[in-house]
């Protein structure tokens, strides 16, 4: 059974940490009376679009809290373990020059993470992300915890009730600071955020949607080969990306009128890349976030260190080209994209 060598690696993390998940039940009060000082801001788009980029990019102001790489591996044992286990785990990705997957950099810890991935990891069964460890059941998680269609009130109040103690608990590890959040299913989710959060942030990115199709098959092929416990032989990843992104971009064009003004910025990938300090300039400005003079000259140091990374070009056979632009034709109209693939 191929998903059997995956396996030990979710053992570890559930018997030798144990001791350290009984530990931290005892901060279970201190996380439900935490209150957030501010709403947080929402990082929004689909997968492969850019916004692990923003993430990083946002992540260089100080005045900001965001979930880390550890505590999206281990969101049951962050607060009490996360400040002597990390610069640990670290050391060993250092020495051993471990490369993130996904991303193509070097792995750490102290890098950001995605709050729906640490719903999944704590073994929530309403984790959104559960399709990555069991393929074929990517859409029906998808449409019950993204889209939150065909379940009970009482489903969907468990859904919000865990979710808000998972952001007090980023929250409080980052002692109150206003939280920058990047998970890509919250792109579907505006409605219910805002009434979670009224005063919420929303910065959406966008990226051709050829690109984005494009770079989520390769993006199933290592998480099938590195994540997966479940069969994948039966599963079409292709038409599961096309249903998905078809899906979350049809809710977000629905709900972001929602969003009130000055609340939301929509950037796109090519334009931040091409320019990025003016495009983090005008998210600061559009959000009424702190002084962008404070944080302006780290920012050009971090975008220095960008310039080695080579990005991947993908290219699709003619027929799959065909597809792409029929299921997504009306995105790539939207955002103004050539109706012809990219070269």
């Amino acid at each position: 059974f191929k998903g059997l060598k995956n396996l030990p690696a979710w053992l570890l993390k559930t018997v030798v940490f144990e001791p350290l998940r009984w530990w931290e039940l005892g901060y279970n009060k201190e996380i439900e009376q935490h209150r957030l000082t501010k709403d947080p801001i929402f990082i929004l788009g689909f997968y492969r679009s850019g916004t692990s980029f923003m993430h990083e990019f946002l992540s260089q102001d100080d005045r900001l809290g965001y979930h880390t790489n550890f505590q999206m591996i281990l969101p049951e044992i962050m607060l009490g373990s996360e400040r002597v286990l990390a610069p640990f785990f670290d050391f060993f990705c250092r020495l051993f020059n471990l490369q993130d997957p996904v991303h193509r950099i070097q792995m750490s810890f102290r890098y950001p993470g995605e709050e729906d991935a640490a719903m999944t990891t704590a073994l929530n069964p309403r984790g959104a992300q559960w399709g990555y460890f069991y393929p074929d059941m990517m859409l029906e998680q998808f449409y019950k915890y993204v889209l939150f269609e065909n379940i009970s009130d009482a489903d969907l109040e468990a859904w919000k009730r865990d979710f808000l103690f998972l952001i007090k608990k980023i929250s409080l590890a980052n002692n109150g600071k206003q939280l920058v959040l990047k998970s890509p299913p919250n792109t579907a989710r505006v409605k219910l955020l805002l009434s979670m959060f009224p005063n919420a942030k929303f910065i959406f990115i966008h990226r051709n949607p050829y690109d984005v199709y494009a770079s989520n098959k390769k993006f199933w092929k290592v998480t099938n080969r590195i994540y997966a416990l479940g069969t994948t032989k039966t599963v079409d990843n292709k038409a599961i990306i096309l249903e998905t992104y078809t899906k979350t971009m049809e809710r977000y064009l629905q709900e972001k009128e929602l969003i009130p003004k000055g609340q939301l910025i929509e950037i796109p990938y090519q334009t931040l890349l091409q320019q990025p300090i003016e495009k983090m300039r005008e998210i600061y400005r559009t959000l009424q976030l702190e002084d962008f003079g404070y944080i302006e000259d780290k920012m050009k140091a971090y975008i220095s260190t960008q310039k080695s990374y080579v990005r991947l070009n993908h290219q699709l056979p003619p027929e799959e080209e065909e597809t792409v632009h029929q299921a997504l034709a009306p995105f790539i109209q939207h955002w103004g994209y050539s109706l012809t693939p990219p070269e």
